[in-house]
């Protein structure tokens, strides 16, 4: 009984210092000094997702195939250039798909 009041504990307190940032924040405009780097947090948690599917399996490293490196790259490039974050998908994958048919997908 008493882990679970604990627990119950460490939520409503966690659930109140939630509450308590939003209301504090919610009543005045954020600066620039703020709301610059915000910009990045978004891209940089997809990015080290990524990174983390990409070289790990079951919790280790993996060599990875080049097949997917060369698609990374390609839709990478696609997206450097146009600005558009669909065009990795519309490079990348048929990239994927000609070295996997070409019999490069194992490392």
């Amino acid at each position: 009984m008493t882990a679970w009041l604990v627990v119950l504990a460490i939520g409503v307190i966690g659930y109140a210092l939630q509450a308590l940032i939003l209301v504090t924040v919610a009543t005045r405009p954020l600066t620039d000094r703020i709301l610059v780097p915000m910009r990045f947090v978004g891209p940089a948690a997809l990015a080290a997702l990524t990174a983390m599917l990409l070289f790990t399996q079951g919790g280790t490293l993996r060599a990875v195939p080049i097949a997917e490196l060369v698609a990374i790259a390609a839709g990478t490039l696609a997206v450097r250039r146009t600005g558009t974050v669909a065009y990795a998908f519309v490079v990348g994958l048929p990239v994927y798909w000609l070295f996997t048919l070409a019999g490069l997908a194992s490392g």
